[in-house]
């Protein structure tokens, strides 16, 4: 299942690596919805750091080094537990995708909107230019990772300037003694409510996307040694962007006034209007959504991998097997999942309001894409005691302390994908939007067992009229 099929050219150095990594794992419009909860949230993201990230980033690590070929989380999961759960397994990661790809596509909708002073409650507004966005990302990446990895780099640039500014803000307003939370007076302890369970599932969330590396180990140079020293470098950084900017925002509003689809935004704002410099606010808005279009343009790389691999195994039309000798790009697979992306976003309008919209794909997105890391840290786990690979990282304590991080990332995913489940304190109609998460999950798994019986049924022919 090897590939060879990227010119030297068109790989990825490791400041490119560095930044295209960064701009798939680590999205800062997330430190508003984690401010939004308070300084608990606090509390949570250095957590999940400890049981969720580090597990995920070893498990990236070692089973890169083991499983050699396309395909990441699939081939791991093809490789060390069976077809099926390969199958499944990219299947549902990559699905949850669409869903991400269209929430990304509201919040970029909604910060345009707000920049041309258009009406936020017009859904046909949102529609175009959720449609002109993924024509641009599509262009872009059918252009190859030569061109494909600037906007990732360019937007994770501009990405840390806002970071920087936001913390910026944050020093100078509690050395001024106006900060807009008594911190002294507050509390790290973590309350267990539905806000909470709702909060946990979105931070394991934003600290996914290091098994990216795994996919795209033909088109990096250097290969495991640049993605190792990658991966070191993408939890550093995750952890002071989500930590601090918590804290920085947390100190420019009022939990109270911190909101998910527009807080950033308005934090943003309302910091450089309290410092005197009101009027940099676009142009810091406008490098926030620059980061956000770059990690768009990362993460649809990077999903166009998995239906590429899925053709090289024969479980989808040998056409989405085929890359550009040119650029090495798997164009039909990025045709493919563009057309797929615009249709949720279409579908997703349908009885909704942008916010409910918005809602339900960030949830159908945790969901989906955090059920695949189970069948990533079994395999970690099983494949802890096997024989080292020559020249592969290990951790400290070798398979011990693999099976270990395996065992805390499965666990931190299990209560990460049950509070995904929660519905919110605030939704009119819980039992409503439990079962509309539920069923959407269920119809996901379904299809993905129909399309791998079909593929294995058409498979069997083919095989029986070569005999």
């Amino acid at each position: 299942m090897a590939d060879a099929g990227v010119p030297k050219a068109q790989k990825l150095k490791f400041w490119d690596t560095a930044l295209y990594m960064l701009a798939v794992s680590m999205g800062i419009r997330w430190i508003a919805v984690a401010a939004a909860d308070g300084l608990a949230s606090l509390t949570l993201w250095l957590l999940a750091l400890l049981v969720f990230f580090v597990p995920l980033a070893v498990a990236t690590a070692e089973l890169t080094a083991r499983y050699e070929g396309e395909g990441g989380i699939y081939l791991w999961a093809r490789a060390g537990i069976g077809p099926l759960a390969g199958f499944i397994c990219g299947w549902l990661y990559w699905l949850a995708l669409m869903p991400y790809f269209a929430g990304i596509l509201y919040f970029l909708g909604g910060l345009t909107i707000a920049a041309i002073g258009g009406d936020p409650k017009d859904t046909m507004l949102y529609l175009s230019i959720a449609v002109a966005i993924s024509a641009l990302v599509t262009a872009v990446q059918v252009a190859g990772l030569k061109y494909g990895k600037w906007p990732p780099n360019i937007g994770m640039i501009g990405g840390w300037i806002v970071v920087f500014v936001i913390v910026a803000i944050g020093l100078v307003l509690a050395a001024q003694g106006r900060s807009a939370t008594d911190f002294r007076h507050a509390s790290l302890v973590v309350p267990f409510n539905f806000d909470t369970a709702i909060l946990w599932g979105t931070i394991v969330f934003a600290y996914s996307g290091q098994e990216a590396a795994g996919m795209l180990r033909n088109e990096i140079a250097g290969g495991l040694r640049t993605i190792v020293r990658v991966l070191a470098l993408v939890g550093a950084g995750s952890l002071f962007v989500y930590v601090a900017g918590t804290a920085s925002f947390l100190v420019i509003l009022p939990q109270s006034e911190l909101t998910r689809l527009g807080g950033f935004a308005e934090a943003l704002r309302t910091g450089l209007d309290h410092v005197g410099l009101g009027g940099y606010a676009p142009l810091v808005i406008g490098l926030f959504a620059l980061s956000m279009l770059g990690g768009f343009v990362a993460w649809f790389g990077v999903g166009a991998r998995l239906p590429f691999a899925a053709g090289l195994d024969d479980f989808l039309p040998p056409l989405f097997a085929r890359r550009n000798p040119k650029t090495g790009a798997p164009v039909p697979a990025i045709l493919l999942q563009a057309g797929l992306m615009i249709g949720i976003v279409v579908l997703s309008q349908a009885g909704s309001s942008v916010a409910g919209a918005y809602d339900f794909l960030v949830a159908m997105a945790i969901l989906g894409s955090t059920i695949p890391y189970l069948f990533v840290f079994w395999v970690q786990i099983k494949t802890a005691d096997l024989p080292a690979v020559a020249g592969a990282w290990a951790p400290p304590g070798g398979p011990r302390t693999s099976r270990l991080l395996g065992w805390l990332g499965m666990t931190s995913s299990l209560v990460a994908i049950a509070c995904t489940m929660v519905p919110s304190s605030s939704d009119p109609h819980p039992l409503a939007a439990f079962l509309k998460i539920i069923t959407a999950a269920a119809v996901m798994i379904g299809m993905g067992l129909l399309f791998y019986w079909l593929a294995a049924r058409r498979k069997k022919f083919a095989a029986a009229a070569q005999s």
